[in-house]
């Protein structure tokens, strides 16, 4: 079982701040989100990849925007965007074999409509992989704590 835990703005505790800074599991931030969180690694989709790589020094998945050269620290794909970056960001993760996944975030910011959307497209993806929000939130998801997620073994 490979563990990958997803970054958003969402708020969470000084204790589970604690949690996550300190976690070997892989986290990926979307955009600017959740720095002080130490992500290995960051996602994009909102044509904002000069910006993502001139303030953060995380390699960087772009699923929409590109340079005209080559960076190293940009990973390439062929995930179609779907209305959010965090529907390309669970696509990614499973990708790369990554079946049990946190989602630090609560489907809360802009819409109805586009928290239908990252519903719409996420909800399907528990098929292929384990996927949890952290708490309570609009996502159709199950809840599982920090704590809980990042204290149980690796089966």
């Amino acid at each position: 079982m490979s563990k990958a835990i997803i970054l958003t703005y969402a708020p969470v505790t000084k204790e589970e701040a604690k949690l996550l800074k300190e976690t070997t599991f892989l986290k990926l931030a979307l955009n600017h989100h959740a720095e002080e969180l130490k992500p290995q690694i960051r996602i994009c989709s909102d044509y904002n990849l000069p910006y993502i790589c001139k303030n953060f020094t995380q390699p960087v998945i772009s699923v929409r925007d590109y340079f005209r050269y080559v960076n190293p620290r940009v990973i390439y794909n062929n995930l179609e965007f779907k209305g959010a970056t965090i529907i390309s960001a669970v696509e990614w993760l499973i990708s790369k074999q990554y079946n049990d996944i946190l989602i630090i975030g609560d489907n809360s910011v802009n819409t109805e409509e586009f928290q239908n959307n990252v519903n719409k497209h996420t909800t399907p993806l528990m098929e292929y992989a384990r996927i949890w929000q952290y708490r309570f939130g609009n996502f159709q998801l199950p809840v599982k704590s920090i704590s809980k997620f990042l204290g149980e073994r690796d089966v």
